[in-house]
């Protein structure tokens, strides 16, 4: 992994972000060895580097490292993330707009990352809903950014693997140009959904 990550920085060079994502692969002893490994390269966060549930082991990873920690894709509601936020488990949060309660209660926890200083970047994956809503709720919580003499702007997880229901839902597909995506402006989520795309992705139970 860390030679990985060095030929990584190095292709795109010093002035592109890069961030890496463990999904949970380590303990904290090596979530904190490799980390200290790739410290000098300039990592925009660590994600997920032990499990979601080991709150101790985030403060250990986050104690021990200058990379910022991230976490919050598997967590739920804002009662599942009171505590990471209030035990400062965490650097960056990452709800999923989609999977930890909607728009509503994903502007709750924004709001509470908020109360404590911590940085919001909604986990996105799957289909081109899920870009428009995690981008809507982006949209409304720009200004939620910690106060820095240098503030990092919003980001916004924008996957582009392989993926062939993503862009067939929807009739304009949501893309990004030059690095920036462009809130969609139509009624609701801004986002028109493919019928004739709905019936040929659809299975028989």
């Amino acid at each position: 992994m860390p030679a990985i990550t060095r030929v990584v920085r190095e292709t795109i060079g010093a002035d592109t972000g890069l961030m890496i994502d463990a999904n949970h692969a380590y303990d904290a002893v090596a979530a904190i060895q490799l980390g200290q490994r790739i410290e000098e390269l300039d990592i925009g966060w660590f994600e997920e580097p032990v499990p979601p549930e080991d709150i101790d082991g985030h403060l250990q990873v986050k104690s021990a490292l200058a990379i910022p920690i991230a976490s919050g894709e598997c967590e739920f509601t804002r009662f599942g993330f009171r505590p990471l936020l209030e035990r400062h488990a965490v650097d960056v949060v990452q709800p999923d707009t989609c999977a930890a309660g909607g728009l509503s209660e994903c502007k709750k926890i924004a709001d509470m990352a908020a109360a404590y200083s911590v940085r919001y970047a909604p986990h996105v994956w799957g289909t081109g809903i899920a870009i428009a809503a995690g981008l809507h709720l982006l949209a409304v919580t720009a200004s939620y950014t910690p106060p820095s003499l240098r503030p990092v702007e919003p980001m916004l997880e924008f996957d582009q693997t392989e993926h062939p229901v993503r862009k067939a839902l929807l009739v304009e597909p949501i893309v990004h140009r030059s690095g920036i995506v462009t809130v969609p402006t139509g009624p609701g989520l801004g986002i028109e959904i493919d019928r004739d795309a709905l019936s040929r992705f659809r299975i028989a139970a």
